[in-house]
């Protein structure tokens, strides 16, 4: 009897212990107003755990691979997992993909088709008629340029064009590491430009598109409004939830005070270096690109006038702000120089470029690496007099507006994606 209490007593302080460490193992802290905190830091660290784990299997397959000539096309062939990327899609798609809902009553006919020669999914609302020129929405996932496909964020491409009543295009494009830029820039240019060109056919009124995207896919939707600008085509707005805008300034505040806490478990120092890596053509990317070393001495005295922080940031993000590195590491400088062209920082132009842009709606989140660069872009308009609609998530983090349904679901990714439709439906 007594060895039975002790157990049981054993076990119960072995478990209190192991939870206690579970809970400082996974504990960061957070804003006081940060929504569903212990949600977000257990993903965090299973997100943190997985990348760790499937490093070590990507070292395996690479160790395999080239161990035995025999050997290699069966590990190349069969073994894809051990791939990191192919792990990481997988479990993305497993967390989020699969958890897709659908309404009949909503009234949406949903299809996939080919248009500009890319993979597009079609949310079409059915109370338009056969002659109805319809409003539309080009959308481009986020996801680094390297997760994400219209899979993962159908549920989101799919409640956007249920609030909004618009057709919604949603572009497949090409990822890295299998297709480094301009690959996906292209892809989804030329899915846009057909739509513009041929606006009719798909009866669509060209009076009202909308180019959209979050991330890496703000990047690009921004980059081809300024491409259609150019081209003599008039998007009616831009809609941006926390875009990518520069990889010119890795120093910001934002980047400074986020980067190190890992956002999600997987927006770090060493993920972001590799994207930099893959999206460049798997070439030497140092780490001293945190210190903005990957930029030639001329191209910073030339660009950093144009997201110059202590002049468009706002005060209270100012304090922490590092005076411009004038090194370059020459290594870099050459091969990233790519980073610094309109073509994939559209905020490096100038106000003429800024001028001519559409209605832009403007979704930051606090608790982001790209908070800043979004507050600048913000300011820019300002004072250029643009039409702007800039609504900062106070309590919001990088990437949750896709958490809408299942384990990882976040309340709060709800009220994002109403925000973002009830301010596409009030301008387009």
């Amino acid at each position: 009897m007594t060895t039975t209490k002790r157990s049981y007593s054993q076990n119960l302080a072995l478990l209190s212990i192991g939870f206690i460490l579970f809970i400082a193992l996974i504990y960061q802290p957070l804003p006081q107003d940060f929504p569903q905190p212990w949600k977000y830091r257990v993903i965090c660290f299973g997100s943190k755990l997985v990348t760790k784990i499937v490093c070590k299997l990507e070292n395996i397959y690479l160790f395999l691979a080239n161990a035995n000539v025999l050997f290699q096309s069966y590990v190349l062939e069969n073994l894809n997992l051990l791939k990191r990327i192919e792990a990481i899609r997988l479990l993305y798609y497993i967390s989020i993909g699969c958890f897709q809902i659908r309404n009949p009553q909503h009234q949406l006919k949903i299809y996939d088709m080919i248009v500009g020669n890319v993979s597009v999914r079609v949310y079409q609302p059915l109370e338009y008629g056969s002659q109805d020129l319809m409003p539309a929405i080009i959308h481009f996932h986020g996801g680094g340029f390297m997760i994400g496909c219209i899979d993962t964020y159908d549920v989101v491409t799919y409640t956007i064009a249920n609030q909004t009543r618009a057709i919604v295009l949603s572009v497949e494009y090409r990822r890295i590491p299998e297709h480094s830029f301009p690959s996906a820039l292209n892809d989804s240019m030329s899915v846009a430009f057909e739509i513009f060109h041929n606006a009719l056919r798909y009866k669509i009124d060209i009076n009202r598109i909308a180019l959209a995207g979050d991330s890496a896919g703000g990047n690009l939707a921004l980059v081809i409004t300024q491409h259609l600008i150019r081209d003599g085509f008039k998007p009616k707005l831009t809609c941006l939830m926390y875009p990518v805008l520069q990889f010119f300034d890795f120093t910001l505040p934002s980047y400074q005070q986020y980067l190190p806490r890992g956002i999600l478990g997987i927006i770090n120092q060493e993920n972001l270096v590799y994207v930099i890596s893959q999206l460049s053509g798997r070439v030497l990317v140092t780490h001293d690109m945190m210190q903005n070393n990957h930029t030639s001495i001329n191209n910073k005295q030339r660009l950093y006038p144009y997201l110059n922080p202590q002049e468009y940031l706002p005060k209270h993000y100012q304090p922490t702000v590092k005076s411009l590195d004038m090194t370059e590491n020459p290594l870099m400088t050459k091969t990233l120089e790519y980073l610094t062209t309109p073509d994939i920082s559209p905020l490096l132009v100038s106000d003429q470029e800024l001028q001519k842009l559409p209605i832009i709606l403007l979704f930051t989140a606090e608790f982001d690496i790209l908070r800043d660069e979004g507050f600048i872009f913000a300011e820019r308009l300002k004072r250029l007099n643009k039409q702007l609609y800039h609504y900062h998530f106070n309590s919001a983090f990088h990437g949750s507006h896709v958490l809408l349904n299942g384990p990882l679901k976040f309340d709060y990714a709800w009220i994002m994606i109403e925000k973002t439709t009830e301010a596409i439906r009030k301008y387009l």
